[in-house]
C-alpha cells in the first residue's frame, strides 16, 4: 500500500485497477487478509499520500458495478467488526474531505452501496458508533 501510495495518479490509477480487480477473483480468506492489511497499513502512511490513494481507490470503486462495490463494503463491514481497533487510528476527518472531494455522481453511486450494504447487515449499528458523525453525515447515515 506505500508503494501504491507514493506513485503519482497515471502509474497509481491503473496498478490499483488491476489489485481491485484481482480482490474480486481472491477467496473469502484472502480477501478478508487483504482488508485487514489495508486497514492496519492506512494509518502509517502520510496523510495526504494516503488522501491521494483513497481518492483514487473511491474513483475506481465507483466505476465498478453495484454487485461489486457490494462486496467490497461488505467485506470491510466484517473485518471491522472482527476488529473495531482496525479503524481507531484512522483520520476520518482527511477521508471524509476525500469522499467529498469526489463528483456528485461518485459519490452517490458509493453511498447507495455503502447504505444498502449496511441496512442489510445485521451489526450496522456495531460499525456506525466506530465512525464520527461528520463521515456518517457525509455519507447519508445520519
Amino acid at each position: 500500500m506505500q508503494i501504491l501510495a507514493n506513485l503519482p495518479v497515471f502509474l497509481r490509477k491503473p496498478m490499483l485497477l488491476n489489485r481491485l480487480k484481482e480482490f474480486y477473483v481472491m477467496s473469502d480468506n484472502d480477501k478478508r487478509e487483504t482488508i485487514n492489511m489495508a486497514l492496519s497499513a492506512a494509518p502509517t502512511i502520510d496523510p495526504n499520500k494516503l488522501s491521494a490513494l483513497f481518492r483514487t481507490w473511491l474513483e475506481i470503486l465507483s466505476e465498478f458495478d453495484t454487485e461489486k462495490r457490494a462486496i467490497m463494503f461488505q467485506t470491510y463491514c466484517k473485518q471491522i467488526l472482527e476488529n473495531t481497533r482496525l479503524i481507531e487510528k484512522l483520520d476520518f476527518r482527511s477521508l471524509t474531505a476525500t469522499f467529498l472531494s469526489l463528483d456528485q455522481k461518485q459519490q452517490e453511486r458509493l453511498t447507495d452501496s455503502l447504505q444498502e450494504v449496511l441496512f442489510s447487515f445485521p451489526n450496522r449499528y456495531e460499525i456506525l458508533k466506530q465512525v464520527p458523525e461528520d463521515s456518517l453525515k457525509a455519507v447519508g447515515l445520519k
